[in-house]
């Protein structure tokens, strides 16, 4: 595949046009907006008089069953097919129990609400414009084939980076697949209404028919506390009310039944021209390991219609895993055909120019993507494809390393069409984007900033995260009573609330929580990604249940969602937990299978450290002191190895003063000969030693003279620091502080070294220290951090350093302990952190 992409990869156009919102989808937002405030009032307000749904007998009934409740709804315009782009404006609707569908408008040229529908609907009037907006071979596939490899390797990309900010796109949204979970009576009606589907179609010409009476069970589904059971009896046994209710009872049962039962029931169905039929008939093929069964469903749903960037997401990504991967490419082609607001398609763009070393198109695409939606800074900075873009110059000047904070993008045409809001709406913009807040409901609107207000505050992609994050922590009681049903994750909207969730949890340390929200769930459910069990080894070992944890990646490595699915970030991410727990052989074999499905030169330096692992582990000799365990060459006298020991107990007693750290539990000191250590492990001549759960250090044959010493302490702090914060500490935090008790004459300052461009905030120094490829700008970090240590010591005292520590192992952030010493937001103490440093040119000694 890497050579058929190569092949094919001509180049890729260095910007894309982002079709702006039209007529029809403005005339949307604002009726969209006045139902999330008001209700069904407000959109019958704007129905068109020749519009069917007017000769309803309660229309505020029949407006709300088709538009699902408004309370805790999460509303999000999505990009339709140009054809369609005058008639309809879609949203994708996500409700507080994490049922998710598509809402359709269908609009009269006038900004009028023509009719309103839904996926569980036929899409019969929409076909002959979706046929024809849908056919991948039409005249302008040739122009645009150079296209295909670069959508597909933007995917490919783009998984853990981008799209909403969430890690796990390709297994994610594959895992819609999974567990059907229908009760049998559904089952059986379904079986009753299959031969109703052509009824339905041309009844829909005569006008929609009635559906007030789905309005209970659109209310329980969407969680309203309700007895879902009960209202599913409920509903009328009309041919339209029966199938659609079906359908939805198929999509959010939350248990599982029997799969034989649920595929003759929807084998009955004939080829249906309702989405969400098709959406289910290729999950339940998955379910039953037919993935050419599932791709024929998944390009039904598509095909379906209406056109739209959010559907063609999950089924390229199925499509894609399951192999058929020019099928996927041609899917993602259409996002940039049809003008996708999504700016995650620009930033997977971005990142693929780049990786074929097109810097000049790459600049100008990450560019468009940074104006449509700005990501974080340290998002940017985590992706190593990034770093030259990142420090050419015209980025540099719009994207600003060095700034205290992360920039704030205002779009040029912001407010420039503007809609009018409800008094409550609490509007934010971020470039292209505006997010309408209103009451507990949320509207997104990509590509939307022309329809802001005036006066609508433009805010950082930081404030976007930090909301994101405490909105996700809010949810936690509710996703806790779902999430620890594997069969949850089957559902998209549900899978996205718990992945973001535990992710959440992890960022701030809240193992516990994480370990609890994960405890029932099975490494053999291939519907539940493995970044979650990733994510459960490491709270595991974090509560000190390192049993577990290995017992738990083991599992992870035999089940047949690594088995099948082509995952190589996810192979070498099990790589390194393997090696993290000392199964050195099983980490050798995941890089094994990792660089068997696309090649990467890190990985055999990774596996030659590795393997070098295990050979101090089991052929090196051992000293053991109150403390530590030396491991040592025999080539290195006891006699050195037993000077050695007392000198780091010396270390340990003096570093106490700084890292106070009780009942410190013995620790593994690898002693290697220089040569092998910078052969094997760093090919630098600039790292002297490291700490990764054991220390590791080229000191064999050397005496113990005070620069040796120094490097000692240094790495002795890492590991003090390691226990006394339950390792939480962040990278900066343990550079600096290792830096600050290193006993040297003087330590370097950055306020002497750097001008004000070089100088990192402390907010992008663990993106740099943990990912960074430019040497030059990792020992800036180095240095910065030390600085920063310097000036929190100066200014606060060491008690300061000591409450930070404390902090961290209570699972605070860096923001977080930060406010706990200063009492003031991380902005402030950058700004009077550069105050300090400008005054006075000091020489830390």
């Amino acid at each position: 595949m890497r050579a058929l992409v190569l092949a094919l990869l001509v180049a890729i156009p260095s910007s894309a046009e982002v079709r702006p919102i039209s007529d029809a989808e403005h005339a949307a937002v604002e009726i969209a907006a006045g139902y999330l405030s008001r209700g069904p009032a407000a959109v019958a307000e704007r129905i068109a008089s020749t519009s069917p749904l007017r000769g309803a007998t309660d229309l505020h009934a029949e407006i709300e069953v088709r538009l699902g409740p408004r309370k805790g709804a999460r509303w999000e315009l999505q990009t339709v097919v140009p054809a369609l782009k005058d008639r309809l404006a879609v949203f994708s609707v996500v409700y507080p129990s994490g049922f998710d569908d598509a809402v359709i408008f269908e609009m009269t040229k006038d900004g009028r609400l023509s009719d309103i529908r839904f996926l569980a609907q036929s899409t019969a009037g929409f076909q002959p414009a979706v046929s024809r907006a849908a056919s991948p071979r039409r005249q302008d596939a040739g122009a645009t084939a150079g296209w295909k490899p670069a959508v597909l390797g933007a995917l490919l990309s783009f998984a853990a980076i981008f799209l909403a900010r969430r890690r796990v796109l390709f297994v994610g949204m594959l895992s819609a697949a999974a567990a059907l979970l229908v009760s049998a009576s559904a089952i059986s009606v379904l079986q009753q209404q299959a031969t109703h589907a052509s009824v339905i179609t041309r009844k829909r010409a005569q006008g929609p028919p009635p559906l007030a009476t789905l309005l209970p069970l659109r209310r329980a589904l969407a969680g309203d506390g309700s007895d879902i059971e009960a209202a599913f009896r409920a509903v009328d046994r009309t041919p339209a009310c029966a199938m659609i209710a079906d359908l939805w009872k198929v999509q959010a049962a939350l248990q599982q039944t029997d799969r034989t039962a649920v595929k003759a029931a929807l084998a009955a169905l004939p080829s249906s021209d309702i989405p969400l039929a098709e959406i289910l008939r290729g999950r339940l093929a998955l379910l039953e390991h037919d993935e050419a069964g599932a791709a024929v469903a998944f390009e039904r749903a598509v095909n379906l219609g209406p056109g739209r960037d959010g559907i063609w997401y999950e089924a390229a990504a199925a499509l894609l895993a399951l192999g058929y991967e020019e099928r996927a490419a041609e899917y993602l082609l259409r996002l940039v055909r049809i003008g996708s607001r999504e700016a995650d398609v620009y930033y997977s763009l971005a990142s693929l120019a780049a990786s074929n070393d097109r810097d000049e198109e790459a600049e100008l695409l990450l560019r468009q993507a940074w104006s449509m939606r700005p990501v974080e800074r340290e998002q940017l900075l985590r992706m190593d494809v990034f770093w030259s873009l990142l420090r050419r110059q015209m980025v540099a000047e719009t994207i600003s390393l060095s700034a205290p904070q992360d920039p704030l993008v205002t779009s040029p045409v912001a407010s420039t069409r503007a809609i009018p809001l409800p008094v409550e709406a609490q509007p934010r913009m971020s470039g292209e984007f505006l997010h309408i807040a209103i009451g507990e409901q949320q509207l997104l609107v990509p590509g939307g900033a022309a329809l802001a207000i005036p006066g609508t505050p433009v805010v950082a992609a930081t404030e976007w995260a930090r909301a994101e994050a405490e909105r996700r922590l809010a949810d936690l009681p509710n996703v806790m009573s779902f999430g620890r049903n594997a069969s949850a994750y089957a559902q998209p909207a549900l899978r996205e609330r718990i992945t973001g969730t535990a992710e959440a949890l992890a960022d701030r340390n809240r193992w516990a929580e994480l370990v609890q929200l994960t405890e029932h769930l099975s490494a053999a459910a291939e519907y539940v990604p493995p970044s979650i069990f990733f994510l459960r080894s490491i709270g595991l070992q974090r509560l000190q249940r390192p049993h577990d944890a290995r017992r738990l990646l083991v599992d992870v490595a035999a089940s047949r969602v690594l088995q099948r699915k082509r995952d190589a970030a996810a192979l070498s991410e099990l790589a390194e937990l393997f090696a993290a727990h000392d199964l050195y052989d099983a980490a050798v074999r995941m890089y094994d299978r990792s660089q068997s499905i696309r090649a990467n030169p890190f990985i055999d330096d990774r596996v030659r450290q590795i393997q070098m692992n295990k050979r101090l582990a089991t052929k090196y000799y051992t000293h053991q002191t109150a403390h530590f365990e030396i491991h040592y060459p025999d080539d290195v006298s006891n006699a050195a190895a037993t000077e050695l020991g007392t000198v780091l107990e010396a270390e340990l007693a003096r570093l106490q003063e700084w890292i106070p750290t009780r009942n410190f539990q013995r620790v593994v000191v690898n002693v290697v000969w220089w040569r092998e250590f910078r052969a094997t492990y760093t090919g630098s001549d600039y790292v002297l030693g490291f700490y990764n759960g054991k220390i590791t250090v080229p000191i064999a044959g050397t005496a113990l003279v005070p620069q040796i010493v120094a490097i000692l302490g240094h790495e002795l702090a890492h590991a003090m620091m390691a226990q006394a914060t339950n390792d939480q500490a962040p990278r900066w935090f343990q550079e600096g502080l290792a830096q600050r008790i290193e006993l040297a004459v003087h330590h370097r300052n950055a306020f002497n070294m750097y001008d004000d461009d070089r100088l990192l905030p402390v907010s992008l120094l663990d993106a740099v220290l943990h990912a960074s490829p430019d040497p030059e700008m990792v020992a800036a970090a180095y240095i910065v951090a030390q600085t920063d240590i310097r000036y929190i010591e100066s200014k606060y005292g060491k008690g300061a350093l000591h409450t930070m520590l404390d902090a961290f192992r209570d699972g605070a952030t860096t923001e977080e302990a930060l406010r706990r010493v200063t009492g003031k937001p991380i902005a402030a103490f950058e700004t009077e952190l550069r105050a300090w440093g400008r005054t006075e040119r000091r020489v830390f000694q």
